[in-house]
């Protein structure tokens, strides 16, 4: 089961706010992790389920440049906790949040005001039809990580939008999907990019001097058919890509997924 937890908040100060992701996530696990020994170690081993939506006035894409913005007393954000099968930490989180707590971030106090809280199962997202056609949308910064480097790609190709959604599902679905290596190949023969309209960010503060650096704007997709899938396999692989994309738009895509970046609108394409 999906706990989602939507928060809302009040600014109690004015400053400069950066991106929140990774300060919302940090506070949320110090608080309740302090709560008790026994939560400390059910959060230990689930803190790799936990994700966060950013704090932000609307949900909309980022601007391109500096993520950075200006905060005003009294000004309305809105956020989320997601959590993955795990009804003790759930239940930590909406106890925390119940009490209406100050998150303070880059010095700027949040007063919780309110929030909301829905059961969603993972087998909800499964579809029954293919994908053909699609837009999506990158609405906070991404990118996707190289295994011999520091640096990430900031481009978001077929095969590794894929690649990372297929490696999540996997993880945390008891219906798998296909292996990941599997149908992050099929994506790189068969869907083809028609179009992308891009911009990366400048680097993006994450606390402790580390940064994180993504691109943000859309592309259009293509799936098309390739000689070296049979038809039926295909229409396999297509109809799994439509049900690992309207995942994607729970967890995002990408690296650091978990702290709010690589957020995705997925939005199918008519004839």
């Amino acid at each position: 089961m999906i706990s989602i937890i939507e928060i809302e908040a009040t600014s109690q100060g004015d400053g400069v706010l950066p991106f929140t992701g990774p300060f919302l996530r940090a506070a949320l696990l110090r608080s309740i992790s302090s709560q008790d020994p026994l939560l400390a170690k059910a959060l230990e081993m689930s803190s790799k389920k936990i994700f966060v939506e950013a704090f932000r006035r609307e949900r909309k894409q980022m601007p391109c440049g500096s993520l950075e913005e200006s905060v005003y007393m009294g000004s309305e954000y809105r956020g989320s906790v997601i959590v993955f099968d795990d009804e003790v930490v759930s239940e930590a989180i909406r106890s925390w949040i119940f009490k209406k707590p100050t998150i303070v971030i880059k010095e700027i106090p949040f007063k919780v005001t309110g929030y909301t809280y829905q059961e969603i199962n993972i087998t909800d997202f499964i579809q029954e039809k293919p994908c053909r056609s699609f837009r999506l949308r990158f609405l906070t910064p991404t990118c996707f990580r190289r295994a011999t480097s520091q640096y990430c790609y900031l481009y978001p190709n077929p095969r590794m939008i894929v690649s990372s959604l297929a490696s999540a599902w996997n993880a945390l679905s008891p219906k798998k999907g296909p292996e990941t290596r599997l149908i992050a190949t099929w994506a790189d023969l068969s869907v083809v990019e028609t179009g992308y309209e891009l911009c990366t960010t400048k680097p993006v503060d994450m606390g402790g001097e580390r940064t994180f650096v993504g691109f943000l704007g859309w592309v259009n997709y293509k799936v098309i058919d390739h000689p070296e899938w049979q038809r039926s396999s295909h229409e396999e692989m297509a109809t799994w890509l439509n049900t690992l994309l309207m995942f994607g738009e729970l967890i995002g895509v990408g690296h650091m997924r978990n702290m709010g970046f690589g957020r995705i609108k997925f939005e199918v394409k008519r004839k």
